[in-house]
């Protein structure tokens, strides 16, 4: 039977195997995969993994980096019916033995026995494990039949009571989700796919799972740090039909083809951006210099990765005044956006109000934290039918009368880091954990490559403790993005008689 849009992604894959055999599923520094491969491969991780006991509604570390080993591992976790729990690996010990004892975790993939061992030495845990270098037998096992709503993936963002929140995302919204972008950026079995973001960002699942869905092939970048000059000639040679670039990425791309203008690479027929807001100058030398069309992205981990999109026309561009924030545009196929105030009433058109998400792309909640589940997804009173739940982003937008929405600001304590969701709570809390401090404040404030971290401590009397010190302390625990880029230390916070911060006679932050 062929798939529909709401079968499960790992189904929909085999079943791809099962059309295209012989046509390249991944390509890689290491190496390529057909589709005969990569479904063989996968299904001999999954015969590991249920041997070890995992099954569904089990989280399994996806203990492998980009390329290969991490399209085999992914897979083969579905396969065995499981939920990959999707991590940086480069995070501090601590930091992954946290999210690890969040996720309730005991199984893992790794690329081998060696590998297999410094993931257990790391997290301090025995994982029952399966290795992604196994041949597959001729005779491997189907795939698991996933129920739609089961659990597909957790992913982890920063809290705002100080740990991080595990994400947990089911098999219904996934297939969702990638049914529709498969369609809003027209892939095929012709294109070749750029798989540029880290595997502990989502995006990196938008890039992979519709190009396999339909039959592409994704292609692996060696080094995702390298410039866009100097990713020019990969694209090129791996014939790159589609990209999917953080918006500052993009953005310092359109700079410097303004400053030295050349043809992009002929196969590159779409490019996507998304992860932080861009700006309308930068799309607008873009479209002029006659480069690929640009859809801009905005989404949650909890709706999914992408829920709005937004491509102006040539009309819709040339009205842009000045220099402003690319809207968020409009909601995807199956995604309901509301624009609330704040008794959870329709803001009248071009007020500001807090933008809720709802539908198909909505989350399942936070992995076995009802409480936080509770609190950011709640009940939907615009539904048709009973049951139905929409998600508080904390982002205020607008939306003009027959205009796409427009993002206006944070409502909350959230920040945007280098692409990284930031809850200013989670970093003064790792900040307050050291045994020196007995207050913090920690804010974003601009800097010449964009907002950074900054921090304002107050120190026990006569600490030793330097501001260096305390950045040390902070980069052996936690992401390197959740540290402070600037602490400043003082004997106490300036705070008002009431006893709140008063965020005016904060100094200005140290210079490093």
């Amino acid at each position: 039977m062929s798939p529909t849009e709401t079968t499960p992604v790992p189904l929909r894959i085999a079943h791809r195997a099962g059309l295209t055999p012989e046509a390249t599923a991944v390509r890689a520094p290491e190496g390529e995969l057909t589709y005969r491969q990569f479904d063989r491969r996968a299904r001999a991780v999954a015969e590991e993994l249920r041997a070890a006991g995992a099954g569904p509604e089990d989280t399994v570390l996806l203990g492998v980096r980009r390329g290969v080993h991490w399209a085999v591992g992914l897979l083969g976790i579905w396969y065995a019916g499981a939920a990959p729990l999707l991590v940086d690996l480069d995070a501090p010990d601590e930091r992954l033995r946290t999210l690890l004892r969040a996720a309730g975790t005991r199984h893992a993939v790794a690329q081998d026995t060696c590998a297999a061992a410094v993931l257990q030495r790391r997290t301090g845990s025995e994982l029952f494990w399966a290795s992604t270098t196994t041949a597959a037998p001729t005779p491997a096992a189907r795939p698991a039949e996933v129920a739609p709503g089961s659990l597909a993936y957790v992913l982890f963002t920063s809290g705002s009571t100080g740990q991080p929140k595990p994400v947990a995302v089911g098999h219904a919204g996934l297939a969702a989700q990638v049914a529709t972008l498969a369609g809003r950026y027209g892939l095929t079995a012709e294109d070749a796919v750029l798989q540029f973001a880290a595997p502990a960002f989502d995006v990196s699942l938008e890039e992979a799972l519709p190009t396999w869905c339909t039959g592409g092939t994704a292609v692996f970048v060696k080094d995702n740090v390298l410039s866009p000059a100097e990713l020019e000639p990969f694209l090129a040679e791996e014939r790159i039909s589609v990209v999917n670039l953080p918006t500052p990425y993009w953005s310092q791309w359109a700079k410097d083809l303004e400053r030295a203008p050349r043809p992009l690479p002929s196969a590159l027929r779409r490019v996507v951006i998304g992860s932080d807001a861009g700006r309308t100058a930068d799309l607008k030398r873009w479209t002029a210099a006659g480069h690929p069309p640009v859809i801009s992205c905005y989404g949650l981990t909890e709706s999914t990765i992408t829920a709005t999109s937004y491509e102006p026309g040539p009309a819709e561009l040339d009205g842009f005044a000045g220099d402003e924030l690319i809207p968020l545009g409009e909601p995807l196929a199956g995604v309901r956006a509301y624009v609330l105030d704040e008794e959870l009433r329709e803001a009248p058109p071009g007020a500001a109000g807090e933008l809720y998400l709802a539908g198909s792309c909505l989350a399942r909640g936070y992995h076995g934290r009802p409480g936080p589940t509770s609190e950011r997804f709640v009940a939907d009173p615009f539904a048709d039918a009973p049951g139905e739940r929409m998600y508080r982003t904390g982002d205020r937008v607008t939306r003009a009368p027959g205009g796409p929405l427009v993002f206006l600001g944070r409502a909350d304590d959230q920040v945007k880091i280098r692409g990284h969701r930031v809850e200013l709570k989670e970093v003064e809390a790792a900040v307050a954990a050291h045994p020196d401090v007995v207050d913090v404040v920690a804010r974003a404030v601009a800097a010449a490559g964009g907002p950074q971290l900054a921090a304002w401590a107050a120190v026990t009397p006569g600490s030793s403790l330097t501001p260096d010190d305390l950045r040390r302390h902070l980069l052996a625990r936690m992401p390197g993005y959740l540290v402070p880029a600037v602490v400043t230390l003082m004997d106490r916070l300036p705070r008002t008689p009431g006893g709140k911060l008063d965020p005016r006679a904060l100094p200005a932050p140290a210079p490093r």
